[in-house]
């Protein structure tokens, strides 16, 4: 992609953090924003700063947690008579404990955002996209995974995996479509200043640091624009994300089962 002037670009998660960071940096006259959450309040505030900028906005409160709401999403943003050519998958959440500490539906509402209906609102969207470069400019597709997926992490087991799958679909596509107009990229962000945080469980004696939601929304951004397939946010966590994918497995497991062990 070169540019996201012109463009309307749906974002999951964007009542806050990352999601509601990304709106405020593409917020422009040329830009229509179509915001996603639970939070219709929160997304509203969103909006209203983009608007602000004299950026159109709608915005579309959505529980993706739920089975169907990716298919309802979709079938509202239509019907208002938009039609996304960029899509952010940025809606997750995760748990950290015992993976039996957890109820089986949590579990359950975990994947569903994270995995299920990111693909399928992405399967609904992709017909836009790759129509978007007639008259538009080429399509995104932003994915946000985390550096939780690029090794298993005992206590976080669900997290970690579903955003393997985030990293991987990602990646796939990006080598199945970059020849289509479609550029696709997935963003890996470490601990940030969200209120992932706070959902997930009480992190700070392992994670230290956070980087700020504003310099994440910036480096996956960027990494779009640029037609990057992969992008870790942070020095310090591309290196322990190469670690982490070039260690034995053996020991990733081992140090990690006991650093997330004394926090839980």
């Amino acid at each position: 992609m070169n540019t996201f002037k012109q463009k309307t670009i749906l974002i999951t998660g964007a009542s806050g953090g990352i999601g509601a960071a990304m709106a405020r940096q593409l917020a422009d006259p040329s830009v229509t924003l179509l915001l996603t959450a639970r939070s219709e309040e929160a997304l509203r505030t969103v909006a209203a700063d983009a608007e602000a900028h004299g950026t159109q906005t709608a915005v579309f409160p959505q529980d993706l947690s739920r089975p169907g709401a990716a298919e309802a999403l979709h079938d509202a943003v239509t019907d208002a008579g938009f039609a996304p050519d960029v899509l952010v998958g940025n809606a997750g959440f995760g748990a950290l404990g015992r993976f039996e500490s957890e109820s089986a539906q949590t579990y359950a509402e975990m994947l569903t955002l994270n995995v299920v209906n990111l693909t399928t609102l992405t399967r609904r969207c992709l017909p836009h996209m790759l129509d978007a470069d007639a008259g538009n400019g080429e399509a995104g597709l932003l994915n946000v995974a985390s550096t939780a997926a690029h090794q298993p992490l005992p206590y976080f087991a669900v997290y970690a995996a579903s955003k393997s799958y985030v990293l991987h679909f990602s990646q796939a596509l990006w080598a199945e479509y970059r020849g289509r107009g479609l550029t696709v990229t997935c963003l890996s962000p470490g601990p940030t200043r969200t209120g992932f945080q706070t959902r997930a469980g009480s992190m700070s004696s392992l994670t230290g640091s956070l980087e700020s939601a504003e310099k994440v929304a910036r480096t996956g951004l960027r990494a779009l624009l640029n037609g990057r397939h992969a992008v870790v946010s942070g020095a310090g966590n591309k290196a322990g994300a190469l670690l982490g994918r070039l260690s034995p497995r053996r020991a990733v497991l081992a140090i990690m089962e006991r650093a997330f062990k004394a926090v839980i």
